[in-house]
């Protein structure tokens, strides 16, 4: 039906996927360059104001003197945070303007350790469960202090994926346009006269513009979900 279809409306059909290509790459590649930050499985997109928001979830970081006052938004449930920078590298943490932790800061490079009142170190990284209750969604000490040191942005894609979707997108294309280009360039030198491709080369012809297909989508999805 599907080549039915090209076969009768084909100047239509093209007329149709330039005109939806014109459309959708430029918003995947809008998309793919978002400048902000990872946080659980959500990216917030930084804002022209320096906060971040995005997937439920909204930062904003105002510097102080002595650290920095954070207000973090999660199923819009907002808390407000305060890191205070004490002497002999201490640090204290405020919640909605309660003291909840006074820690110690071990400096390693341009790694830190924060160590709290038993003398146990907090993982700098973040253990996700499916059972997460409230308080799961809402940053940890760690990422609290990193942020009033440094908010590391990133873009929300990998670029490399559109590589590998090039290296299927292009023989696809020429695949298209020309029908019988990639049957010349394997089987012209051995024929002499003309030679038209059989049922059987056309049939796996349509299967590896399927295949191409898919793996196009595949990357295009990788690169957006930035996974490397």
């Amino acid at each position: 039906m599907l080549t039915r279809i090209w076969k009768t409306y084909k100047k239509q059909c093209i007329i149709a996927i330039v005109a939806l290509a014109a459309v959708l790459i430029p918003l995947y590649l809008y998309f793919m360059f978002q400048t902000g930050i990872r946080y659980n499985d959500a990216f917030l997109v930084q804002q022209k104001d320096g906060s971040f928001k995005g997937e439920g979830y909204a930062l904003s970081v105002t510097p102080t003197p002595n650290g920095a006052d954070i207000t973090f938004t999660a199923n819009d449930e907002t808390r407000t945070y305060s890191v205070v920078n004490t002497q002999n590298a201490g640090v204290e943490f405020y919640q909605n303007g309660t003291l909840t932790h006074t820690m110690q800061v071990e400096q390693m490079g341009d790694f830190f350790t924060l160590i709290d009142e038993n003398g146990e170190a907090e993982l700098p990284f973040r253990i996700l469960y499916s059972n997460q209750d409230e308080d799961d969604l809402f940053p940890t000490n760690y990422e609290l202090y990193g942020w009033t040191r440094e908010i590391q942005t990133g873009i929300r894609g990998e670029p490399m994926f559109l590589f590998f979707a090039a290296l299927f997108g292009i023989p696809l294309f020429l695949d298209i346009r020309y029908p019988d280009l990639f049957f010349e360039l394997r089987y012209r030198r051995y024929v002499d006269g003309d030679c038209e491709p059989s049922e059987y080369y056309r049939f796996w012809q349509v299967i590896g513009r399927v295949i191409s297909a898919i793996a196009i989508i595949i990357f295009l999805w990788m690169g957006m979900l930035n996974i490397i």
